[in-house]
Parts: C-alpha cells; sequence; structure tokens
C-alpha cells in the first residue's frame, strides 16, 4: 500500500502538471493574438500568413509551427551575394515569442500558490 507522502506527492504532481498546461494554454493564446493584432496593424493582409501557425499543447508542452515567411519578414538583414542588406524588418515573430517566453518562465515560477493549488484541485 502506498504511504500518505506518496500519495500527497502524486497529487501535487497531477495539480502542477495541470497547472503547467494551464499556463501554456493560455499563453499560446496570447501570442496568437499579438501576432494577428502586429500583423494586421504592419498591413499583413495574406491569409497564408495568419493560417500558416499553429499552436498545440500536450500536457507540459507547447509547439508552435509557423511558417518560414514569418522568420524572413522578422529579419533586419540578408545576406547576399553583394553583402548585407538591410531592409525593413516587422518583429512578429522573435520579440513576441521570447517575450511570452518569459511570461511563461514566470508564471510557471511564482504563479503556482496555495490558491492555485486549491482551485485547480477542485476543478474537473
Amino acid at each position: 500500500m502506498k504511504s500518505l507522502n506518496e500519495r500527497e506527492r502524486i497529487s501535487e504532481d497531477v495539480l502542477k502538471g495541470r497547472f503547467t498546461s494551464q499556463v501554456l494554454r493560455e499563453e499560446s493564446q496570447n501570442i496568437d493574438s499579438a501576432q494577428e493584432s502586429l500583423m494586421s496593424r504592419r498591413g499583413f493582409r495574406s491569409d497564408e500568413f495568419y493560417g500558416g501557425r499553429s499552436f498545440e499543447v500536450n500536457g507540459n508542452t507547447l509547439e508552435y509551427r509557423h511558417l518560414g515567411k514569418h522568420r524572413f519578414v522578422d529579419m533586419r538583414t540578408r545576406d547576399s551575394r553583394e553583402g548585407k542588406k538591410k531592409k525593413k524588418n516587422h518583429p512578429i515573430h522573435n520579440r513576441i515569442l521570447f517575450g511570452h517566453a518569459n511570461n511563461i518562465i514566470k508564471q510557471l515560477h511564482f504563479g503556482f500558490t496555495n490558491a492555485v493549488k486549491a482551485k485547480l484541485a477542485t476543478k474537473d
């Protein structure tokens, strides 16, 4: 028979898993809305830019898929045979992703409080 401490530890691990997946789902929605907002302000009209992205949360992982174009419009320079060429950049990828990555880290580090544990324990 399992000891009481082991059952409490398993219960704590389940709550941590729920909390992690909840944080990742919320941040994936925030990333999506931030990117859509910035792309619409910067004049991106092609459905391909909006439809070529996907977010998938499985347990404690967040998988983000995007088009190569998203990275290309984010770059400030590009290399060519003549050397480096400056171009207009649109920060729709790195700035948003790394900013939200910091949010995820903060929430996972500081957000798992006793109040959150109680809320997740009662939630089905």
